[in-house]
């Protein structure tokens, strides 16, 4: 894809790893993408997986899973926060 400013081309290694530009990818958006593909499905599969052990009642599946989803995003906020001082 063309860019307005010329630049050289880098490889996708170069790319992720040492952006400098706003539409050049980094480890932490690849890290970012990986957590949203992967965290509701194992969230989900952890929310039955507790009722599956008798932990508790079918009812609690969605308290369960919104428990899991909202504390994992509180993690992460704590993360972005501390890494970004």
């Amino acid at each position: 894809m063309s860019k307005d400013v010329p630049t050289r081309e880098r490889s996708v290694r170069e790319r992720g790893t040492f952006a400098k530009h706003g539409d050049d990818p980094t480890i932490a958006s690849y890290l970012s993408s990986l957590f949203l593909l992967l965290s509701v499905p194992s969230f989900v599969l952890l929310a039955y997986a507790g009722y599956w052990y008798d932990l508790y009642a079918y009812g609690a599946i969605i308290p369960v899973f919104a428990g899991l989803l909202v504390g994992s995003i509180a993690l992460a906020f704590a993360i972005m926060h501390v890494a970004t001082r």
